[in-house]
């Protein structure tokens, strides 16, 4: 298994509606894309300072259905149009687990 961990920062402190907006995001995807084994996310709980403002953590199989998952049509629409003007900046790291 392959667990893919994106830690992000907004360009902004995001209202209710729009962190709303983003899990909903999040939820469809993950009820949508086949390759995804599990699906965790939501905001930084602001226990540290300095953190990112949002974590996701997936599972894959294997980097093959990983890569599907980062170029399906689904995840690269809700990049542009939901996520993506809400973005900073980003990191992300893959392990095996």
């Amino acid at each position: 298994m392959i667990k893919h961990i994106v830690l992000l920062k907004w360009n902004k402190v995001l209202n209710a509606e729009e962190l709303k907006r983003l899990n909903s995001g999040f939820s469809a995807l993950a009820e949508k894309i086949e390759e995804i084994q599990s699906y965790q996310y939501g905001p930084d709980l602001n226990f540290y300072r300095g953190n990112a403002d949002y974590a996701l953590i997936a599972e894959f199989v294997d980097q093959a259905a990983l890569d599907r998952y980062v170029k399906h049509d689904l995840h690269q629409r809700f990049l542009s149009e939901l996520a993506g003007p809400l973005l900073a900046s980003f990191m992300s790291v893959q392990v095996e687990s």
